[in-house]
C-alpha cells in the first residue's frame, strides 16, 4: 500500500490530467448523444448514428490519453537521448499501464458493480449502477454506444460495458510506450520546450 501512495503521489500531476480529461470528454459525450437520441429517435438508423457518436467521443478520449502518456515518455526519450545512457530513472514499459489502471481505477470498480448487480439480477442496483456510469460525467463517452445497444439483450449491454474498460490501459500503455522510445509523437514541440 505504501508503493502505491509513492506512486500516486509522484504521478499525481498525470493522474489529475486523465480525470479532468475523463470528465471533459464525459461532458462531451452527454452533449452529443443526448441531443442526437432525442432527434434520432425514430430515425431508423439510430443505432448506427448514436454508435457513430459514441466511436467520436470515445475515440477523442482515447486518444487524449494516448496523448498525454505519449508526451510524458517523449520527456523521458529526450533525457535518455541527451543523458550519456543514465537509464536508471526512466519508468519501465508498464507504466502507462499502471497510470491508466490506477487513473481508471474508480471507473473500473463502478462497471465491476454494475456487471455484479446484473449477473446476480439485482434490477434497482442494476439500473442504478448504469444511471451513475452513464449519466455522471465520469463514463458517459460511452453513452451513446448505450443508447444504440439500448434495443438490444440485457446481456449485449453489460459486455459492451464490460469491454469499455479494455482501451484506457490500452493506449495509456501504448502512449508511453511509443513515447520513451521517441515514437509516435504527434506534437514534439510541446515537449523540447521543456
Amino acid at each position: 500500500m505504501k508503493n502505491l501512495n509513492a506512486f500516486f503521489k509522484q504521478n499525481s500531476k498525470l493522474i489529475i490530467d486523465f480525470w479532468v480529461n475523463q470528465v471533459v470528454w464525459s461532458v462531451v459525450g452527454l452533449m452529443v448523444s443526448w441531443p442526437m437520441s432525442i432527434m434520432l429517435n425514430k430515425d431508423p438508423n439510430y443505432s448506427l448514428y448514436m454508435g457513430l457518436a459514441a466511436a467520436f467521443t470515445a475515440g477523442i478520449f482515447w486518444f487524449r490519453i494516448y496523448d498525454i502518456l505519449n508526451q510524458h515518455g517523449l520527456k523521458y526519450a529526450i533525457r535518455k537521448s541527451k543523458s550519456s545512457g543514465e537509464g536508471s530513472q526512466i519508468p519501465s514499459d508498464s507504466f502507462g499501464l499502471k497510470i491508466g489502471l490506477l487513473s481508471y481505477a474508480p471507473t473500473i470498480l463502478l462497471i465491476l458493480i454494475f456487471v455484479v448487480f446484473s449477473l446476480i439480477k439485482l434490477e434497482n442496483g442494476q439500473a442504478i449502477m448504469a444511471a451513475v456510469i452513464y449519466m455522471v460525467p465520469i463514463h458517459s463517452m460511452y453513452n451513446a454506444g448505450w443508447l444504440a445497444l439500448s434495443g438490444f439483450d440485457e446481456i449485449v449491454l453489460v459486455i459492451y460495458t464490460l469491454l469499455t474498460i479494455l482501451p484506457i490501459p490500452f493506449f495509456a500503455w501504448l502512449g508511453y510506450y511509443l513515447g520513451v522510445r521517441d515514437k509516435g509523437v504527434i506534437a514534439r514541440e510541446k515537449v523540447n520546450k521543456e
